[in-house]
């Protein structure tokens, strides 16, 4: 009786606008957690087992980053003309979810070149996620006040936690339990349906009638390169966190690739190692995201995003020393601790020093230059790999991480305290 009455209390509706909408985010994090677990956990492995290279690896992160790099703008200014930001958000997140039904359906129609395949739809499907990203962002701006906004962040990451924990350790055994491909293909089709739901509980969010009034019109927004500089040199809080990000940003994404080639080619990392590696990482998140939640709320996201970097750059490091797979576990957890606040004080902060007025743009453009990073970085990493060998390009990626996080220390980025403006 009690766990049904509880059950009951968690679907009746809301007081306020506000309050539903924060229930409706939960919801669709939770769903989308399921596909978030089976694509960080085994995208990258499925295409290895496609016959994919350590080149298509890298591809995996870099060619979504290019993608990103030329729709983030143009996605902003559709934010930004849209009178109803919110269809354009729920359009592109169907399509983007549509793209990993097609990517679970590509061994039935290819018989060759499948991981060239794969590669090529995940790049194609970055286009509508760069645009819903933008779109996501500035309705999150208007749909939580920026007193909740660490909280409910903190609180989806850990729903994201959770349901990516749980995907990755199921997920890691039953790929072991049923034939290659149609193992994956099942898991992929899963992910899907359950993203479905996710975009669902997006349509039901209901953003105040001044968010779409205040929303600019497309005569208002930036005209031309010069315009937009001028802009951003106007924004001089915005604009350092920008570079800064970006540093860090190039770090992480320099070892991203790194980690699955090491795990199945030299440490020889089984599916449901790969689950189980990943179910650690995840699970650490869902610990440790309250606790950088209230950190944040109390003292700021600057001192958040020192401490964070700086312990997210000893992940690569102590992959590189791991002996054996089971070493690998530690690490995980390591990385859990440090990234699930690196990942909440960014998207907090990003809030924070961009102003209300074309705040699209300004998203947009930050997706652009971070993501810049993340299609050039694991090229050089993946290409200096087969000359220096995977040891010495993850102690670079260490050494890089730990640089963006001294950056961020000596340029005072954000406030120490949590500020409601930008500079």
């Amino acid at each position: 009786m009690q766990i049904k009455k509880r059950m009951l209390r968690a679907l009746k509706p809301r007081m306020t606008p506000e309050a539903q909408n924060t229930w409706n985010l939960y919801a669709d994090i939770v769903w989308f957690g399921v596909l978030s677990g089976v694509v960080n956990a085994f995208l990258s492995v499925f295409v290895i087992r496609l016959g994919g290279s350590d080149t298509h690896v890298g591809l995996l992160s870099s060619l979504p980053a290019l993608v990103t790099i030329l729709a983030s703008i143009p996605g902003s200014r559709v934010v930004e003309r849209e009178r109803e930001p919110l269809s354009v958000l729920v359009t592109t997140a169907v399509l983007h979810r549509f793209g990993y039904l097609a990517v679970a359906l590509v061994p039935f129609f290819f018989a060759t070149n499948r991981a060239d395949v794969v590669v090529i739809l995940v790049a194609l499907l970055t286009i509508p996620a760069a645009i819903a990203n933008v779109a996501f962002t500035t309705m999150f701006g208007h749909a939580v006040a920026i007193e909740n906004r660490p909280r409910v962040v903190s609180i989806r990451n850990v729903w994201i936690g959770i349901t990516s924990t749980t995907v990755a350790l199921l997920g890691g055994k039953f790929l072991d339990l049923i034939q290659f491909p149609f193992n994956y293909q099942i898991l992929f089709a899963f992910g899907f349906v359950a993203a479905m739901m996710s975009a669902y509980y997006l349509a039901r969010i209901r953003l105040p009638a001044t968010s779409k009034t205040a929303t600019p019109r497309a005569s208002e927004s930036p005209r031309g390169v010069r315009d937009f500089i001028a802009r951003l040199r106007a924004c001089r809080g915005y604009t350092r966190f920008t570079v800064a990000s970006f540093v860090v940003h190039w770090g992480l994404f320099f070892t991203v690739p790194l980690y699955s080639i090491y795990w199945v080619r030299y440490l020889h990392a089984t599916d449901g190692w790969v689950g189980l590696i990943n179910m650690v990482g995840s699970a650490t998140t869902i610990l440790f995201y309250p606790l950088w939640g209230r950190w944040s709320a109390r003292h700021g996201n600057r001192p958040v995003l020192i401490a964070t970097t700086a312990g997210v750059a000893m992940y690569p490091f102590f992959t590189a020393f791991a002996p054996s797979v089971e070493w690998i576990l530690f690490v995980s957890f390591w990385g859990g601790v440090f990234s699930s606040g690196q990942a909440l004080a960014f998207f907090n902060g990003l809030l924070e020093v961009s102003p209300e007025q074309n705040r699209a743009s300004y998203i947009g453009a930050y997706n652009t230059l971070v993501n810049i990073a993340a299609f050039v970085s694991p090229l050089v990493a993946t290409s200096l790999t087969e000359i220096f060998g995977i040891y010495a390009m993850l102690l670079v990626g260490a050494a890089l991480r730990l640089f963006g996080s001294f950056l961020i220390l000596q340029q005072r980025v954000l406030a120490s305290k949590s500020r409601h403006s930008p500079n």
